[in-house]
């Protein structure tokens, strides 16, 4: 009776053996296959930042790939070579940080988004958008509101050279059409300045009186110049807009227009101008100049544009220290 009983126990034991095993096996490899199937975070490196800090960062990027309904789990350093796989990583520049997120299928980088961060708590704010560029695939400035830009953003970038420089100049005028040859005219302007480009603004006066014939033209201008080099010498090129004022009378043809004034305008225009620039390693500058006005309008009489060529003194200038003449 006894060894009947332990024959039949025995047989249980193996008939509970031979059903567990299988299933367990299933189960392990059903868990190995969403293990692979369920995207993971992979901290990949995180070289002068502490390990506790890598993870709660990288758990911040998981959560919020959960908010959107992407199933995540937990940041690992460890994951299977193949499957859907998300790598982060951190490096440091000095006291900045360098986050780097990407999508990884196979092996393969899919997306990758970066950005700066001047500490590890700023991937409160930054986890967010990290997400939404890699899913997205979009830039990381396209995520950025008021709330979540970082402190390396928001940073006071550092300018390119450049002087303020105050100009005087003369020039002669000649309209061509009429009797208006080479006629004095004067220049006062302010401009900034580097060693490529220089914007600037400028009043312009040029008029007379013959026994035959008046003219006059007032502008005002602004627009900018480009310098072919960085040397003391330099051409340059350039133009602008401008609001200016011209009349012209020819008394052996305007006899009616002398007295009644019907033979000016004003309005709009454009200006061209070329030259040379000299002195440009020194507080002073020298530079010779043409230039070309072409209103976007007409005289009664006939169609005006004035073409100048002149010299022209510019000087350093330093707001609240005045001018320095060395």
């Amino acid at each position: 009776m006894y060894t009947k009983r332990r024959y039949y126990t025995t047989a249980f034991f193996i008939f509970m053996l031979a059903c567990f095993i299988p299933i367990s096996i299933f189960a392990q490899q059903k868990s190995e296959i969403e293990l692979v199937s369920t995207p993971g975070i992979l901290i990949v490196e995180f070289h002068g930042i502490d390990e506790v800090d890598a993870q709660s960062a990288a758990m911040l990027v998981v959560e919020e790939f959960r908010k959107i309904n992407i199933p995540m789990s937990d940041p690992i350093f460890k994951t299977p070579e193949t499957g859907n796989v998300y790598r982060l990583s951190f490096r440091r520049l000095g006291e900045k940080i360098m986050v780097r997120l990407s999508r990884e299928l196979s092996g393969t980088v899919e997306i990758e988004k970066q950005i700066w961060i001047n500490s590890i708590e700023e991937m409160i704010k930054v986890a967010p958008r990290l997400v939404d560029a890699v899913v997205h695939n979009k830039p990381l400035s396209s995520t950025a509101d008021i709330e979540k830009v970082t402190a390396h953003e928001a940073t006071e970038y550092e300018k390119l050279a450049g002087e303020s420089l105050w100009n005087v100049g003369i020039f002669s005028t000649f309209l061509p059409g009429t009797k208006v040859f080479a006629k004095p005219g004067w220049e006062f302007g302010w401009g900034y300045q580097t060693p490529r480009y220089a914007v600037g603004t400028e009043f312009r006066f040029s008029g007379g009186v013959s026994d035959d014939e008046d003219y006059m033209f007032a502008m005002w201008s602004i627009g900018g110049r480009y310098f072919f080099n960085k040397m003391n010498i330099s051409p340059y090129i350039g133009g602008g807009f401008s609001i200016l004022a011209l009349s012209y009378y020819d008394y052996d043809y305007d006899y009616y227009d002398r007295y009644y004034g019907s033979n000016d305008d004003n309005g709009l225009g454009a200006y061209f101008v070329g030259g040379i620039e000299m002195l440009r390693l020194t507080k002073s500058r020298l530079k010779f100049e043409m230039r070309v006005d072409r209103p976007f309008f007409s005289l009664s009489s006939q169609d005006i544009m004035p073409i100048t060529f002149g010299i022209f003194f510019s000087q350093h200038y330093l707001p609240g220290g005045g001018c320095s003449l060395f």
